[in-house]
């Protein structure tokens, strides 16, 4: 970017941004309550289609979760492809 992005708790910050990013894959996300607060984004953008829904929203946040995955792999090079290993690809 030519100018810097500042962090605005409701304008800029890091529900807002996934706002934007999933917007670019072309799904309709509108601004909502759940925006906001922060804790309900992941599932309002499943409902939305946003995410791969072959799975549960449950079962897909299950085998999001890459914390013990993540600490395993560590400093890893490849770490990013590594902690997505046997996740679905989204369609």
């Amino acid at each position: 970017k030519e100018r810097p992005e500042w962090y605005n708790t409701l304008t800029t910050n890091c529900t807002t941004n996934v706002v934007k990013h999933v917007r670019a894959f072309g799904v309709d996300l509108r601004y909502s309550w759940k925006v906001l607060l922060s804790g309900y984004i992941a599932r309002y953008v499943y409902d939305l289609g946003g995410l791969d829904t072959r799975l549960s929203f449950e079962e897909l946040k299950k085998r999001g979760y890459v914390n013990p995955r993540a600490q395993a792999i560590g400093d890893d090079p490849d770490f990013s492809r590594k902690i997505r290993e046997g996740l679905p690809i989204p369609q």
